[in-house]
């Protein structure tokens, strides 16, 4: 597939962070998160000279004993540590170069440097993402790793199956990442659990409006009678694309499919702003869905930006629907 405007996004130091739908914004710098889930797409297709890029990024991103989440466009780390999901992605896209014997002892080398602030973590995000390449780096760390995740499902009601009051962003990871694991490991609680919640927020995310994303201009609380509608983001359409067809990998069930393929069709126009979230011609992904009338979105909410996590997460979900794969 050709990707030009994906292409357009790179330069030899990283991937730009943001961009305004022409060209990267270069002010506004290189994001970590970024580094490792361009990395996983890259490897994904054998694109290797970018994959280096990104591999070498994330490398260079761990100065001394601290990790840091951004740089600016002068390639300067900026003094703030990475936060706990970026820590997660690192394991996710180091593992997964592990198991393709990327530059596997380099990988390594990271992944253990990261276990001891890796077991530490607080948040449900860093250890879901965590989850998804500790199995091809150590398969007790895994274990620990899905073990304290749902243990934060323990007691859950049926009404509200989310460890959190107020469910925000990138929520479709957390099925992923533990229907992935049950695939691999074969755990039956992690399946049980990861299935639960998949259907939990499909249902979230359907509450009397047309499939999508919670929108982040005011979430869904516990309590409240439907989600935000505005600010839908194109990362939360594709993890729920993932999570479906993790969940068809291991049911067979050819619905499981269909619900994959629905959550691909937010990307078609089949979304609460009636217009495609793509250029079909550059391949060239749209930020999300804002209100109506926002400075930046055109007459429906398009919202025409393009930065580095909605390309990805959009190309990786073609990938991962025309394969049947996950990662």
């Amino acid at each position: 597939m050709n990707t030009p405007y994906f292409d357009n996004l790179f330069d030899d130091f990283g991937i730009w962070q943001h961009a305004d739908g022409v060209k990267p914004i270069a002010s506004e710098g290189y994001a970590l998160d970024d580094a490792t889930r361009g990395l996983i797409y890259c490897l994904a297709i054998n694109r290797m000279d970018q994959a280096d890029i990104l591999f070498d990024y994330i490398l260079k991103s761990k100065i001394e004993n601290t990790l840091y989440g951004f740089s600016t466009d002068k390639h300067e780390f900026i003094n703030a540590p990475a936060s706990e999901d970026a820590m997660g992605q690192i394991i996710w896209a180091l593992g997964y170069a592990i198991s393709i014997d990327y530059r596997k002892e380099e990988a390594v080398e990271f992944i253990n440097s990261l276990v001891p602030s890796l077991l530490s973590m607080r948040s449900l995000r860093g250890p879901v993402y965590a989850l998804l390449g500790a199995p091809y780096f150590d398969e007790i760390l895994a274990d620990i790793i899905a073990g304290s995740i749902m243990k934060q499902f323990e007691g859950l009601s049926d009404d509200w199956f989310w460890p959190e009051e107020t469910i925000t962003y990138g929520n479709g990871i957390v099925p992923y990442s533990l229907l992935r694991y049950a695939a691999i490991s074969g755990n039956k609680k992690a399946a049980v659990i990861g299935r639960k919640t998949l259907e939990f927020l499909e249902k979230c995310c359907t509450i009397d409006r047309i499939r999508g994303p919670i929108g982040n201009e005011g979430w869904f609380s516990k309590g409240e009678s439907k989600p935000a509608d505005f600010k839908q983001q194109p990362i939360d359409a594709a993890y729920m694309v993932w999570a479906w067809m993790a969940a068809y990998q291991i049911s067979k069930n050819a619905d499981d499919l269909e619900y994959a393929s629905l959550w691909m069709k937010w990307f078609e126009g089949d979304n609460i702003a009636g217009g495609k979230m793509y250029d079909p011609v550059t391949m060239k992904a749209f930020n999300g869905i804002d209100r109506p009338g926002h400075p930046e979105s055109d007459e429906n909410g398009v919202n025409y930006h393009s930065g580095a996590e909605t390309n990805i997460c959009f190309l990786l979900s073609l990938w991962i629907m025309s394969e049947q794969k996950t990662i």
